[in-house]
């Protein structure tokens, strides 16, 4: 509806010209009336009517001198200028300062309606026009900011001048930068709602403007944000993503102060939001988090794993959480890219569920539905995620493995069930020390006190009765040192002769007799 402000001194025909034709039947609604020019002009600053119809004569300010008046406040305010015979040459010179036209009181219907046709019709043509011209400069607004992100955008005064048509020529820049991942499907809608959220919180704001880049939503800030907005920001931001289910990194680059190095500050966003597989997507991004991330020594990935499947069987959770957190650590300062980490992570989970169902029915029967649980890794938005899809999927398993958290009297005979279970494998002491956190010469000693053995001397012990039970079975020597855990079939020989006193050959022979 197209506002309309009557204004005219006499008090009935202002009542009258309210109620004398249908207004909201062609578009308009009287909003109010005012009896002098300077009551209009105060009105008018407060409802900003599209229409002004006024008196030509009146007390104090005439007609002429308000529409002077109103001009100067909108030179696009249409107006009808209300005028007897007596004045009417008074009311061509309303019309020589563009008036819309002029009403003979008293005011013909027929008239006054064609009047409102026109000026709906003009009204509607010029708010076309603006809107076009508007998305014309947002367009070309938006064009030239794109232009400003590759690394050498044009001659600086050229662009200084560029900015200063479009209003970018500001004191200094700065590049927010959201970046998402979306599927084809709904990529349009999405990534719609994700700028109109953005234009709210920090356009609509007046802090800079939105751009669009493939799958990235930026903002070229005129008013960096500060440290202490961070949190809000991130906050406000993450609220409107995560509600449309989307996944989504956001990256602040630095200040900077001339607009050929805005391509900078966007270099150093959208470098950091293709790291946010490392830096996570908890919080807001920013350039001190650019700094190399270093493993401090320790164990090799391949101890680690052996450490993990330990720590799995004794069902010791806040050292498997540990020990993932160090392995992925290791990758990182061996340069392993997000890809190849998700492989490494998904291959070490693989390889300790086929260990884990030798041990356990339950798992050979659930192998299909812990093979699932694989694919999650993949999907994992940041390296924390993997850790967290990683300590579920072995926490599950410990549950099927019966496993338990070890206490500190129960050392000596977790470490029991676990030669008895894993004499195959390389075990060492020092292992099972760092599992079991405490130091290796104590725990040695634990061992031996208890048993009355060294740990090495029960190990190998363990490994020569089963190795017997093969070699009554027919199996060749060199496959019963593999299957009992020696890679070096000599010093099984050795071995196997200093606890049963004859070589393994002859102890298959005289077995098979």
């Amino acid at each position: 509806m197209i506002q309309v402000l009557i204004v005219d001194d006499e008090p009935k025909l202002r009542e009258g010209l309210r109620s004398f034709i249908d207004w909201e039947a062609y578009g308009y609604c009287v909003v109010d009336t005012a009896s002098n020019g300077n009551e209009a002009l105060e009105k008018y600053q407060q409802l900003r009517p599209g229409l002004v119809i006024a008196d030509i004569r009146m007390p104090g300010m005439d007609g002429l001198q308000l529409i002077g008046h109103l001009r100067e406040l909108d030179p696009s305010l249409h107006i009808l200028i209300l005028s007897g015979y007596a004045d009417f040459e008074y009311a061509k010179r309303a019309i020589q300062q563009r008036a819309d036209g002029y009403l003979l009181k008293p005011v013909d219907e027929d008239e006054l309606i064609d009047y409102l046709g026109t000026i709906k019709s003009q009204i509607e043509e010029e708010s076309q026009a603006e809107q076009w011209r508007l998305t014309t400069r947002e367009w070309g607004r938006e064009s030239f900011i794109l232009s400003l992100m590759v690394e050498h955008p044009g001659d600086p005064e050229q662009l200084w001048s560029r900015a200063e048509e479009l209003g970018l020529a500001w004191k200094c820049y700065q590049v927010l930068l959201l970046s998402t991942v979306l599927d084809e499907t709904d990529y349009g809608e999405k990534l719609a709602a994700v700028r109109t959220a953005m234009t709210r919180l920090l356009e609509a704001k007046g802090r800079g403007y939105v751009f669009s880049h493939h799958s990235q939503i930026g903002v070229l800030l005129n008013d960096p944000i500060l440290p202490v907005e961070w949190t809000e920001l991130y906050s406000n931001i993450r609220n409107v993503v995560e509600a449309l289910d989307i996944d989504f990194s956001l990256a602040l680059g630095p200040k900077v102060c001339r607009i050929e190095e805005v391509a900078y500050s966007y270099g150093v966003a959208n470098r950091l939001n293709k790291n946010h597989f490392f830096l996570g997507n908890d919080r807001l991004l920013t350039e001190e988090l650019l700094v190399e991330q270093k493993y401090d020594g320790g164990a090799s990935v391949h101890e680690l794993d052996e450490q993990i499947f330990y720590a799995v069987e004794i069902g010791n959770h806040e050292l498997v959480k540990q020990l993932i957190e160090q392995k992925g650590a290791c990758y990182i300062s061996e340069g392993l890219t997000e890809e190849q980490i998700k492989l490494h992570f998904a291959e070490m989970l693989t390889a300790l569920l086929g260990r884990a169902i030798k041990q356990s029915q339950e798992l050979q029967q659930r192998n299909r539905e812990f093979t699932e649980y694989l694919s999650d890794i993949y999907k994992a938005w940041t390296l924390s995620e993997v850790y967290e899809k990683a300590q579920q999927f072995l926490k599950k398993m410990m549950s099927e493995l019966g496993s338990n958290e070890c206490s500190k009297h129960q050392e000596v005979k977790m470490m029991l069930e676990l030669i008895h279970r894993n004499y195959n494998e390389n075990l060492k002491l020092e292992t099972l020390s760092g599992i079991l956190n405490y130091n290796s010469a104590y725990l040695g000693k634990l061992f031996k006190n208890e048993t009355g053995e060294y740990f090495n001397t029960y190990l190998d012990k363990v490994r020569i009765e089963k190795a017997k039970g093969l070699l009554e079975e027919g199996l060749k020597v060199y496959q019963v040192a593999e299957r009992v855990g020696y890679t070096n079939v000599d010093y099984f020989h050795s071995k196997f002769r200093k606890y049963v006193g004859t070589s393994p050959s002859a102890y298959r022979k005289t077995s098979n007799n």
